[in-house]
């Protein structure tokens, strides 16, 4: 599997794990039409996508650096 393939299942899996929980908080929240806890899961799920996407950043910059790495010692 290459590097492509993993990025892509990790980012497949923390989606569905994020909609799991912040996703279905906030479907409820809709479905019992309590605006003030649709506007808190709302800002929750917004939270946890950033959070992903920080993670997902900091992953990839930890990768280019240790790929920097290797090639300095080359």
């Amino acid at each position: 599997m290459g590097k492509n393939d993993n990025v892509e299942n990790w980012a497949v899996l923390r989606a569905q794990q994020i909609l799991m929980r912040e996703g279905m908080d906030l479907a409820v929240s809709a479905r019992d039409a309590n605006t003030g806890a649709v506007r808190a899961k709302g800002k929750l799920l917004a939270m946890a996508i950033a959070a992903s996407l920080m993670e997902a950043s900091a992953s990839s910059l930890r990768a280019e650096g240790t790929s920097q790495g290797a090639i300095r010692h080359m």
